[in-house]
């Protein structure tokens, strides 16, 4: 049956656990050295001891490993491998381990990154390695990360130490009907050798997350009926009067002094709160069994004559399961 090895760590040189990248920087568990455990095929507990009884990635006691294997493609591996999501494994992220990566549970692997149109200023820039916000909501994720317990116990009860959030700072020039303004940051579900693959988070209602900024913005999340078909995992195909990218989205209206947290919950079901904003191509229904991304995006207003500022950020998201 193998066994996940003796000091391995999650993510360093395999996919034990959920994760296959940089999940073991904050692990101290004992995924395995190579990412071979059990019977060496890269799925973790399946038939060996990593994540099944261990703390590969976030430490949280592990899931299987990916289906593809290894960090590095080898001949004959896919390009997308088959992830989804149990009802236990709710934890998106928290950012308590202050990296870009996404919490390496319920088969998911992601990374934050942020996005802009031309014209619009943006911290941290486009096409940087994301890093997150110093100052974040207080840990609410249930269970908690290794991270929020060590915060928690330092704590002592009194002020917690530097909590971090996932934010973009900037402004917007005004946009006009054809040239959208906009800003945003997001993370993939699951991004396997550099491709946007789906999710399968059927197990789940919707999602929650904290949010605080200076303005509204949009929580999107993207599937293949709306994504173009010439983008990864996409299968929409865009009309002269009708482009792609419409995707289901949820405005989040946090109060605008820029410092208060909110907490906010993206229900999968409620077409009336969360629907496509219907300038392009229609998505038959959401499928929640083929997510790609969730991104969190201010557009610009056409009615605008100046630059506008915006500052936002979220935190401690979540599958929900009610």
């Amino acid at each position: 049956t193998g066994v996940a090895g003796a000091t391995g760590v999650a993510g360093a040189t395999g996919v034990a656990g959920a994760y296959v990248g940089a999940a073991g920087a904050t692990s101290s568990g004992t995924a395995g050295a190579t990412g071979t455990a059990g019977a060496g095929t890269g799925t973790g507990g399946a038939t060996g001891a990593a994540g099944a009884t261990g703390t590969a990635g976030a430490g949280t006691g592990g899931s299987a490993a990916m289906s593809c294997g290894a960090l590095t493609p080898l001949t004959g591996d896919a390009k997308c491998c088959t992830a989804a999501g149990t009802a236990t494994d709710v934890a998106i992220d928290d950012l308590e381990d202050g990296d870009n990566v996404i919490l390496p549970v319920g088969q998911r692997q992601g990374y934050w990154y942020v996005y802009s149109s031309a014209g619009a200023t943006q911290m941290p820039a486009a096409g940087t390695t994301y890093a997150p916000s110093a100052g974040g909501h207080a840990c609410s994720l249930l269970p908690l990360t290794d991270a929020c317990k060590a915060m928690k116990t330092a704590a002592m009860g009194t002020a917690m130490s530097v909590l971090f959030s996932a934010g973009t700072k900037g402004s917007l020039p005004p946009a006009t009907t054809t040239v959208p303004s906009y800003a945003g940051l997001g993370f993939d579900l699951n991004n396997h050798f550099k491709k946007s693959c789906v999710y399968n988070a059927s197990a789940y209602k919707g999602i929650s997350f904290w949010a605080k900024g200076t303005v509204p913005f949009q929580a999107a999340i993207a599937i293949p009926a709306t994504q173009p078909s010439t983008a990864d995992s996409g299968a929409c195909v865009a009309t002269p009067t009708l482009s792609c990218s419409d995707n289901y989205s949820f405005t989040v209206a946090p109060p605008p002094d820029g410092t208060t947290w909110k907490q906010f919950t993206i229900t999968f079901a409620d077409t009336t709160t969360f629907a496509q904003a219907g300038w392009g191509v229609v998505a038959p229904t959401f499928d929640a069994s083929k997510l790609i991304n969730v991104q969190f995006q201010v557009n610009g207003a056409t009615t605008a004559t100046a630059a506008a500022p915006f500052d936002i950020a979220v935190d401690d998201l979540a599958f929900v399961t009610q």
